[in-house]
């Protein structure tokens, strides 16, 4: 995966977390691969990455929507926001580590919007992991993993 690629999945990765904790709805940016090939480092959503192509490794350097989440889950500064330590570290390890994923909450807790949110989280990486994942939250939802309704 080359390093433009490598950052926008690392953004899209962050702003689902953000999107999650803050229970708010968030639209994919279109073009996000596009801004970050081009240089630009304020991406929408408000998140600043590194100089891509200078540095080994894309990073999230600031976020001028909700810094105190950026202070907790990228910075480690656990007591910028209300979440237990445990669940700052695997939402910290969803961002920073493509081959993560969030814990899958049960289907019928979930808002029609986190689902929609937590789909998406699950297809970004495409891997196994997800792909179980979500076939387990699938199977217990009002779809099947066949595709079958549930009625």
């Amino acid at each position: 995966m080359n390093r433009t690629r490598a950052a926008a999945e690392l953004v899209l990765r962050y702003l689902t977390a953000r999107a999650l904790f803050r229970q708010v709805d968030w639209e994919m940016p279109p073009n996000l691969e596009y801004l970050i090939e081009r240089g630009v480092r304020l991406l929408p959503g408000g998140v600043v990455i590194n100089e891509v192509p200078l540095t080994p490794a894309p990073a999230i350097i600031e976020d001028r929507q909700d810094p105190t989440f950026w202070s907790a889950i990228i910075g480690g500064e656990e007591s910028a926001i209300d979440m237990p330590s445990a669940e700052q570290e695997q939402v910290r390890q969803f961002i920073l580590d493509e081959g993560w994923t969030l814990p899958v909450v049960p289907w019928k807790h979930q808002a029609l919007h986190l689902k929609v949110v937590g789909l998406f989280a699950s297809l970004v990486g495409r891997q196994s992991k997800q792909d179980a994942a979500l076939a387990s939250v699938w199977e217990r939802g009002p779809f099947s993993a066949s595709g079958q309704i549930r009625g």
